[in-house]
């Protein structure tokens, strides 16, 4: 399913930016960057004529590894997001996607709480995901061992959900109310 496929009015939309975790990003990859840089350097520096040209393209495959590890990661960022689609909340936290009914979510309804100070639904533990800063989208083991969805941008206005099979659902929203009226029809 594609964006022109999702009803504008049953997108939700996120709260927070996805820029921050992306400048992280770049910044983090700077660094195997910088040392294989410095790699191909001190190779070339020592190897004999006849071994210059094998390192040169051993060591020019790396940035190219990086670089493509790269994209993937941003490419899963774009691709985050939060819709309903024919009665099941979808979470598509760039990698994957999990579909609730929305009857599973609706006996525990949905409460704003701020991780700052819950500090017990903080996910500590990545299962299957990314994590950098400013972003955290996947599945993952909270601080109370509770296995938890999650896409947040913004720890200290989640939306808390808890689906009758026990998982957590933890997603920053930016107007949580449209998910709260879906769940009280």
């Amino acid at each position: 399913m594609n964006m022109s496929d999702i009803d504008a009015g049953r997108m939700l939309a996120l709260n927070g930016s996805l820029q921050h975790a992306r400048r992280w990003l770049l910044a983090i990859m700077l660094i195997p960057l910088g040392g294989v840089a410095l790699a191909l350097a001190v190779a070339y520096a020592h190897a004999s004529a006849a071994a210059r040209a094998p390192t040169l393209l051993v060591t020019a495959l790396a940035p190219l590894v990086i670089l493509l590890a790269t994209g993937m990661i941003l490419r899963a960022l774009s691709r985050a997001r939060v819709y309903v689609d024919q009665g099941e909340l979808v979470i598509k936290p760039g990698i994957g996607s999990k579909r609730f009914a929305l009857s599973a979510l609706r006996a525990h309804g949905l409460s704003i709480v701020d991780l700052r100070e819950r500090t017990e639904l903080k996910p500590v533990f990545k299962i299957w995901g990314t994590s950098l800063p400013g972003f955290a989208g996947g599945r993952y083991r909270l601080r109370n061992g509770d296995g938890a969805i999650c896409l947040l941008l913004d720890r200290a206005r989640v939306s808390y959900l808890r689906s009758d099979d026990g998982t957590t659902v933890l997603l920053s929203l930016k107007e949580p109310q449209q998910l709260r009226a879906l769940l009280e029809r």
